[in-house]
Formats: C-alpha cells, sequence, structure tokens
C-alpha cells in the first residue's frame, strides 16, 4: 500500500512540474489576405488574431511572399467598398495608402510584412511568421502546401504524379532551410480537398512532418465521404508505414485556413475553427518550430488541455473544463500485427491516462466535448482536441543486396529524412552527428536545442538503433561487410565537458564501438571532430574515441589509432567549383594532400566540396578517401557506377 501511495505521489509531483514548466502558444499557421485570394487587409486580419488571444500567426498566401510592391484595384461592389472603409477607420489615413480616380475608381497599396509586423509583433506576447502556400497541382488536381518561416520566395515546381508533385516542392524548402541555415517546415495543406491527395501519397514523401488533421475551410472534406476516407483515418495509415520505415511521425495540425473576414457562416472560411497549441521555450519562429518538430503541441477546434500530453510511453490528457460541459477522451491505437487503427479506449471524464504497451505500435487521442463549436466547418461540429501520436521505436530490417561504400560519408546525417537509416540503405559507411552537451547528455542538432527532447540524444538516435542493428546482423552493421563503419561526432559545446559525456555513454556499448584493446573490436569507430579534447583522447588507455585530424596535425605523431581522419573545408583549400577543367596546379595540391594524409595510414574527407559529379570524380582521381555529401541517392549512384567499371 506504502509503495502505491508513493508512486502515486511521485505522478502526481511529475504532472505538476510538468504543468508549471510548460509555456503554452496559440497559433495559427494558415491564413489568408487580400495578397491572393483573401478579401480582407492584412492589418485587419492581423487585429483580429492577435485580439482573439492568439500569440502567433503564419499569413501564408498563395505563391508570393509580402516583400514586393502591391497595389490591388477596390471593386464598387458594397461590401468591398466597407472592408475599405473599415480598413480606412481602423488605422488612418497616415497609415492607409490609397488613391482615387474616375468613376470612382479606388485603388489601394498594401502593406508589405515588414512595414506592419512592428505595428502588432511584442516579445513573448506576438509575432508574425513569414509564410507562403505554394500551390500547384497535378492534372486538375489541387496541390498545395505551407512553408512556415520561409525566407525565400518558393515558385511551385511540376512533376509526374500527386507525391512527386509534392516532393519536388518539398525538397525546395528542405534546400532552402540547408542553404540558409533558417528553422523552417512545409506542411501538406487539407488532403481531402477535392479529394486530391490520398493516403498512399503522403506514404511517400520524405521529409515531410506535418499535415492538416483539421482544416477549417467549408470545402475540403476533413471527415470524408462513403468512399473517401477523413483526414484521421489518413493520419493512422500514414504513421503506421512511417513506423515500419523507422521514419519520424507525422504530427496533425488544425487550421482555419480563413479567406473571409466579412461574411460568416458554413458557405465561407472564418477565422478561429482550428489552431495549434505548442509547449515552446519562448516565442521565436526557432522555439516554435522546434517544439513542433519534437511533436510538444496539439490540434485543437476549442478544448484546451492542462500539460502536454506526451508522458513518457503514455498518453496523459488532463483537459481545463468548461462549467457544464462533458467530455469523452478517445484513446485510438494501432496493435502489433494489424493493418489500421481502432478505438481502444473511451473515458467520458476531463483526465484519463493510457500507456504504450508492447501489444501497441501507435497511440494517439481524441477529445470531443459537449460544446457546440460557435460558426462550425460543419452543421453539429463540437470543440474537439487531437493529440500527437505516440510509438513504439522501431528498428526497420536489414534490407538484402545493398553494396556498403567505404567512400561514402552522411554530412550532417540527422537533417535527412530518416537519420541513420537513409545512410544505412544507401550503403553509407559513415555518418556525421552535431552533439550539444545540456546537462549531462549529448543532444543532436545543428544549433543548440531550445529545450531538452528525449528523442533527439545522441543514444537514442544512433547509439541503440546501430547496437540493434549490429545485433540483427551477428555483429556487423553491414552483413559480410569487415570493413570499419565510422560515427563522426561533431561536438559544438565544450571539449572536455563533451568529450567526458561521450566516454560516459560510450560505456554502454563498448561491445558496438571499435577501440584500442585486443578484446574490443566492434564494428564502429568513433570520431569525435568539431572542439577536441587532443591531449585527453591520445593519453586515453582505452580508444573507445578516436580524433578527426586537420592538415595541421600531420606530422605530430598522432597514430591512426588515435586519429583516423584528416579533415577541411573544401573552400579552405580549393577554389575550383567544377566548372571547366580543374586547374592543374589546384589538383597537383589535392593529390600532395592525398600523399601526405595516406603517408600516416590516415584517411582524407574534405567537407563541403561542391555537390557534383564532376567534382567528386577528380576527388575520388586523386585519391580522397569520403566524398562528404548530404545528397546521399547521388553519391550513391556516383560510386556504384564507379565501382562497376
Amino acid at each position: 500500500m506504502k509503495k502505491n501511495v508513493y508512486w502515486s505521489t511521485l505522478f502526481a509531483v511529475l504532472l505538476s512540474s510538468l504543468t508549471q514548466a510548460q509555456h503554452w502558444y496559440k497559433g495559427n499557421l494558415h491564413t489568408h489576405s487580400l495578397w491572393s485570394d483573401g478579401d480582407d487587409y492584412p492589418e485587419m486580419i492581423m487585429d483580429w488574431y492577435k485580439a482573439n488571444g492568439y500569440q502567433f500567426v503564419g499569413l501564408s498566401d498563395h505563391n508570393v511572399i509580402q516583400d514586393v510592391e502591391k497595389w490591388i484595384n477596390v471593386p464598387h461592389q458594397p461590401d468591398r467598398r466597407r472592408t475599405f472603409d473599415r480598413y480606412l477607420r481602423t488605422f488612418g489615413p497616415d497609415w492607409v495608402v490609397y488613391k482615387k480616380g474616375g468613376n470612382d475608381s479606388l485603388r489601394v497599396r498594401l502593406k508589405k510584412l515588414d512595414e506592419y509586423r512592428t505595428y502588432f509583433e511584442e516579445p513573448g506576447k506576438f509575432m508574425i511568421i513569414k509564410s507562403e502556400e505554394v500551390s500547384t497541382g497535378y492534372q486538375g488536381k489541387p496541390i498545395h502546401m505551407n512553408i512556415t518561416n520561409v525566407k525565400n520566395l518558393i515558385r511551385p515546381l511540376p512533376g509526374n504524379s500527386v507525391a512527386e508533385v509534392m516532393q519536388n516542392n518539398i525538397d525546395m524548402v528542405v534546400a532552402q532551410r540547408r542553404q540558409t541555415g533558417q528553422p523552417m517546415f512545409p506542411h501538406i495543406n487539407h488532403p481531402n480537398f477535392y479529394y486530391a491527395i490520398k493516403a498512399e501519397d503522403l506514404m511517400q514523401l520524405r521529409y515531410e512532418r506535418f499535415f492538416e488533421v483539421f482544416n477549417g475551410h467549408h470545402l475540403v472534406n476533413n471527415y470524408g465521404d462513403s468512399t473517401h476516407e477523413g483526414t484521421e483515418s489518413m493520419w493512422d495509415k500514414i504513421n503506421l508505414h512511417f513506423l515500419q520505415q523507422g521514419r519520424p511521425l507525422m504530427y496533425g495540425l488544425g487550421t482555419d485556413d480563413s479567406h473571409n473576414y466579412y461574411f460568416f457562416g458554413p458557405s465561407f472560411s472564418n477565422s478561429g475553427r482550428g489552431w495549434v497549441m505548442v509547449d515552446a521555450p519562448e516565442l521565436t519562429p526557432k522555439a516554435i518550430i522546434e517544439a513542433m518538430e519534437a511533436g510538444r503541441f496539439y490540434a485543437s477546434s476549442g478544448v484546451t488541455l492542462k500539460q502536454l500530453p506526451q508522458v513518457g510511453n503514455s498518453l496523459v490528457v488532463r483537459v481545463s473544463p468548461e462549467k457544464d460541459v462533458t467530455y469523452r477522451i478517445q484513446f485510438f491505437g494501432v496493435r502489433k500485427g494489424g493493418q489500421q487503427a481502432e478505438l481502444i479506449k473511451e473515458v467520458t471524464d476531463s483526465v484519463a491516462t493510457y500507456a504504450l504497451t508492447d501489444d501497441l505500435l501507435l497511440l494517439r487521442a481524441k477529445i470531443i466535448s459537449s460544446k457546440p463549436k460557435y460558426n462550425p466547418f460543419m452543421p453539429g461540429d463540437v470543440e474537439t482536441a487531437w493529440t500527437q501520436p505516440i510509438a513504439s521505436k522501431q528498428i526497420p530490417k536489414s534490407i538484402a543486396g545493398i553494396t556498403p561504400l567505404p567512400n561514402a560519408h552522411a554530412h550532417n546525417d540527422y537533417e535527412q529524412s530518416r537519420p541513420l537509416w537513409d545512410a544505412l540503405e544507401n550503403g553509407f559507411t559513415s555518418v556525421e552527428a552535431d552533439v550539444h552537451l545540456i546537462g549531462d547528455t549529448l543532444y543532436v542538432a545543428h544549433d543548440r536545442p531550445s529545450f531538452k527532447n528525449a528523442a533527439a540524444t545522441l543514444e537514442a538516435m544512433y547509439l541503440k538503433p546501430l547496437a540493434e542493428r549490429v545485433r540483427q546482423n551477428n555483429g556487423q552493421v553491414f552483413p559480410g561487410y569487415k570493413g570499419p563503419f565510422y560515427l563522426m561526432i561533431d561536438a559544438k559545446t565544450g571539449a572536455d565537458s563533451t568529450y567526458k559525456a561521450l566516454a560516459n555513454v560510450l560505456q554502454r556499448y563498448r561491445s558496438l564501438v571499435a577501440s584500442g584493446s585486443k578484446n574490443q573490436t566492434g564494428p564502429v569507430t568513433i570520431v569525435l571532430s568539431g572542439n577536441r579534447p587532443m591531449a585527453a583522447v591520445a593519453k586515453a588507455k582505452d580508444h573507445l574515441v578516436t580524433l578527426d585530424g586537420r592538415p595541421s596535425d600531420l606530422g605530430k605523431g598522432y597514430s591512426k589509432a588515435v586519429m583516423p581522419i584528416i579533415s577541411d573545408s573544401y573552400p579552405n583549400q580549393f577554389s575550383w567549383r567544377g566548372q571547366g577543367d580543374m586547374p592543374l596546379t589546384e589538383f597537383q595540391k589535392l593529390r600532395q594532400l592525398v600523399e601526405k594524409v595516406h603517408q600516416e595510414g590516415k584517411k582524407l574527407r574534405l567537407w563541403a566540396s561542391p555537390e557534383d559529379p564532376v567534382v567528386w570524380a577528380k576527388l575520388r582521381k586523386a585519391g580522397v578517401d569520403f566524398l562528404s555529401t548530404d545528397q546521399q541517392e547521388l553519391v550513391r549512384d556516383f560510386l556504384l557506377k564507379g565501382m562497376a567499371k
């Protein structure tokens, strides 16, 4: 009895601390204005959202970013003129720029985002996220996706199928994020808009983490019909497929997709029908995006939760109840061996918990209130909320016939669609992860994370999965491959403290890791890059960790057991980018560097080299050991072609 009281008390304390530590921000990521097909001015729209308790909004007009000069003609229709009059009355003639002409014509200059955002934004209280709705199609099917926190305009690309159109445009977002370093993400809008996008299309996507499980536009068919499945059913099907492939889960957004701000009702697309509630440490685009990518949010059309529902391997749903309103909490899951989600528990209460048991693969919750939704998406709708799914960790099975590629290095592997698994399925024998030490734990991220995410630790993302893959393959990363597999860890925090934390966690994986000991011949060589405690690693008796050297380290007596790799930035050494032939002087310099590295029994890696087969051919001809790339499939095909000759 005392033990039960202890655990109940501990659980209550945990829930209390979680609630106190969380910072909730309400936002809508899909909104339109007169910059495209909305019917009101951006300032009027932002004024409404701020007054109605939102902390962030993405104003996402079709195929345009509000950074160009744009004038609109205001038609003579009474409602359009009243909209202008209201705008002028609210913001005044010193703000509104307009011209009147003959025949009572009226033109208005739309304010750019940078002109009006400072009017509304307040640190910690309200921000506007620069966004775009990339709108295109395939054979008459509308295909739309939003880009949250976009930096530069993305012009829609075509494709040869619905899935290819989506993927081509998603790839543009991924490329812009990598090139600019600005956090951003795409999300798939209203898949059932004219029933253009099926679950099977979404299953094919790489780098896509979000879609709209609820959209407030009156034409988007969230619930499906007798011949088309609803978005919730699609969601479960997609996530089962992603889980089996080792992909990160797809998260579900709520948006209102507002277009209409003057007329209201079921035949208009109005504000306030759906949104997201995000638990983030601060109100910045970076923090909001990091939190959403970690699943730290829920979608809602009115129900508010007291805390983040994900608590370890359980969903703990605690509603902030309203007077005279009742709630049904439904838990949906996919059981092992099952092919579709089922309702596994329903509770009529404002509090409910369900654990991800051994027989469950996926679990999510839906909270349905008895309170009718004001101005609903569909007549009869009640206020609802959707938690993000949680899942059992799955290790994809090895694919037969993969050719290991000793010269392939996955630069910033954690930014791939499937960290580690994409590299392994493409035959890469070297992967790289940036780490930040927070407390005593190493977290994988390019920039220092805004919060601690248990799913993004070095152990969770790389060490545990590699250990399981090695177990499946009887002690090898690739069946039959006796060569080394490198896990390069780029330390972004202090050299000594990061090394100490790394050495500690590796003690739990001694059988996985190659070392200087005769009895420790695991298949994975750990290479520490970035901030490196040179002397400490060199003096270590048991080399669980080796060093990523620099050209300046050559000739200093570091053995290949301590420093197996020499790395440098390609631009530090060479200016040729693949246009024309490589200058003879640069090629000779390259050959000399290779020879100097190889004389010490080490391997050479040049990061930030041009992603161009012409350049790769020169690097390989000179003897460079690793091709460091973000374009895994291109390097794979290049190397396989070379091996076939």
